[in-house]
């Protein structure tokens, strides 16, 4: 069925809930993906989305202004796109829930 629900719809732009990201300059606001604001969630997606090639990603800037550092996540879209900084994993903290 590659990508395929039962209903028929693609699952291709669905995100891993487990992504965390943290605002850029406070670290310790982690957050997950769900979390984000609708823009910055259309955002991550569409860079997530987009053809891989190009240098991986510090920071995800969103035309709002705001800016986030991707923390962890085990989506390969995600590390394919983003360099990671910090989390529970260096020493940060887990996302708050």
């Amino acid at each position: 069925m590659g990508g395929e629900t039962a209903r028929g719809r693609k699952r291709k732009s669905a995100l891993r809930p487990d992504t965390a990201l943290v605002p850029v300059g406070e670290p310790e606001r982690e957050i997950y993906v769900w979390s984000l604001p609708a823009c910055c969630l259309r955002s991550l997606k569409e860079t997530a989305m987009s053809e891989a090639g190009e240098r991986r990603r510090l920071e995800l800037e969103c035309s709002c202004g705001r800016k986030w550092r991707v923390t962890s996540s085990l989506d390969g879209r995600i590390l394919d796109r983003f360099v990671t900084h910090g989390g529970p994993r260096v020493g940060g903290s887990y996302p708050a829930a």
